[in-house]
């Protein structure tokens, strides 16, 4: 499992990271859910260890759930939560501190922008509004014939 969120400024920008490795694709903060941790428990760790923040994200902002299908033989089926996360101030930007093991740089970016700079996948998951509790869209994503 993995778990993401979606964090925005006042223009309804979304802030996206990217991670030290080479060649490695812009990504939305987050990462895999630990052993015995929820998927929100999962979210707010990966926010204060990547970017230094602590996320007030509650159940009820649950975004979209992603179940992904094994794209290689030997890998497993995964889910992907995504949460809408809060609208930061500048004072709250002002206050990011990147994990540099992890993470080389943080940007704030558009809609557009961020749908060409994340992985597609990743970006499919953004769908509709961004800040709009209560409302999660379940997704799919089958590879008919790859394993």
């Amino acid at each position: 499992m993995t778990a993401a969120v979606l964090i925005t400024n006042p223009g309804d920008d979304l802030l996206i990271v990217h991670p030290t490795k080479t060649d490695a694709e812009w990504q939305l903060p987050g990462g895999i859910v630990e052993q015995h941790e929820s998927p929100l428990d999962a979210v707010r760790r990966e926010a204060r260890e990547e970017l230094g923040l602590d996320l007030d994200v509650r159940e009820y902002d649950l975004f979209a759930v992603e179940w992904l299908q094994a794209t290689r033989p030997g890998r497993r089926d995964r889910i992907a939560f995504l949460f809408a996360g809060p609208v930061l101030t500048e004072a709250d930007t002002d206050r990011i501190t990147l994990q540099r093991d992890e993470l080389d740089a943080w940007r704030w970016a558009t809609r557009a922008e961020a749908e060409s700079m994340l992985h597609p996948a990743i970006a499919a998951r953004i769908v509709g509004p961004l800040q709009t509790p209560g409302s999660a869209v379940y997704r799919e994503t089958r590879h008919e014939g790859t394993l």
